[in-house]
C-alpha cells in the first residue's frame, strides 16, 4: 500500500487511503490466535497508547467524534429503523476505527474516510457478527426470564427462607445472573470486530477468540474500565469538551488492547 504523497498537504476528508486488496495484518506472523494473558500494568497502556494515537491526528479524531454523536442522535430519532440499524452500526464504526488506527501505526497516516471502512469492507461478516451476539443475547436473556418466570409460580420452596429475604432472593439471583450474562457477551464482542477486519476470521469463531483472550486478562480489562471510566467522568466537568478527546480514546483502546493481547511484541 502506497503512503500519501509527501509533497502534498494533507486533508481528512481525502478519499480513504487503503488499497483494496490490502488485508491489514495478514503478513504478521506474531499474531496470536488465542490471545495472551499480560501484565496488570497493560490496564494503563492501553489507555497512554490511545493517546498517543490520538494526538498524532487530533483534527480526525475530533471531527470523527461530532459524526458519531450525529449519526446516534439521528438513529434515536428514526422510529424502528433507528433501532435495526443501531445493532450494526456501532460495530461497523469499530472496525473502522481498528482499521484506521493500524493505518495509522503503519504508514503514519489515515483519512476521514478511513474510519468508515467496514461501510464497504468486511460489512457483511459483520453484520453476521453482530447478529450472532445479539440472537445468543437474546436467548440468554429469554432464558433467564424463563427460568426466573418458574421460579415465581412454582409453588414448592425448597431452601427454608425466613419470609423477607425470600422474596428478595429471586429479584436479587436474576440481577447478578443478568449481569454475568452481559459481561460475558461484552468480553466476547471486544475483541470480535478487530479479529474479523483485520484477520477474516469466522464471525462465530471471533466471538470464541474474544471470549477467551478477555478471561486471560480478567485484572488488567477491569483496571482498564475502571480508569477510564473516571476520565470520561471528569472529561463531563468542562461543559463536556472532553468528551471530543476521551471519546474517540475510547474507540482507539478497542485497537490498542487488541495489539497488545494478540501480537507477542508491541510494534
Amino acid at each position: 500500500m502506497d503512503n500519501q504523497n509527501d509533497n502534498q498537504p494533507y486533508t481528512p476528508y481525502a478519499p480513504p487511503t487503503a488499497d483494496i486488496e490490502f488485508k491489514p495484518g495478514s503478513e504478521e506472523t506474531n499474531f496470536i490466535p488465542g490471545g495472551r494473558p499480560v501484565s496488570m500494568g497493560n490496564g494503563f497502556s492501553w489507555i497512554s497508547s490511545s493517546w498517543g494515537l490520538f494526538k498524532q491526528q487530533a483534527i480526525t479524531w475530533i471531527m470523527f467524534t461530532l459524526a458519531y454523536v450525529g449519526i446516534c442522535i439521528l438513529l434515536s430519532v428514526i422510529p424502528v429503523v433507528g433501532d435495526i440499524l443501531s445493532l450494526f452500526i456501532p460495530t461497523l464504526i469499530i472496525a473502522g476505527v481498528i482499521y484506521s488506527c493500524d493505518l495509522l501505526r503503519r504508514v503514519g497516516s489515515f483519512t476521514f474516510g478511513d474510519l468508515f471502512t467496514a461501510f464497504q469492507r468486511k460489512t457483511g461478516s459483520l453484520m453476521i457478527l453482530c447478529l450472532i451476539a445479539f440472537g445468543l443475547l437474546f436467548l440468554a436473556i429469554l432464558l433467564l426470564l424463563v427460568v426466573f418466570a418458574s421460579s415465581i409460580f412454582t409453588d414448592s420452596p425448597v431452601f427454608d427462607y425466613n419470609e423477607v429475604f425470600a422474596s428478595f432472593r429471586p429479584s436479587l439471583l436474576m440481577i447478578l445472573t443478568g449481569f454475568i450474562i452481559l459481561v460475558t457477551w461484552a468480553m466476547s464482542m471486544m475483541f470480535a470486530p478487530a479479529l474479523v477486519m483485520m484477520h477474516d476470521i469466522r464471525p462465530f469463531e471471533a466471538l470464541q477468540m474474544s471470549l477467551s483472550a478477555c478471561l486471560k486478562n480478567l485484572l488488567p480489562g477491569f483496571i482498564f474500565w475502571v480508569v477510564l471510566s473516571v476520565l470520561i467522568i471528569l472529561s463531563l466537568i468542562p461543559l463536556g469538551l472532553g468528551l471530543l478527546v476521551t471519546i474517540p480514546m475510547f474507540f482507539i483502546c478497542y485497537y490498542t488492547s487488541y495489539r497488545s493481547i494478540f501480537f507477542d511484541e508491541e510494534n
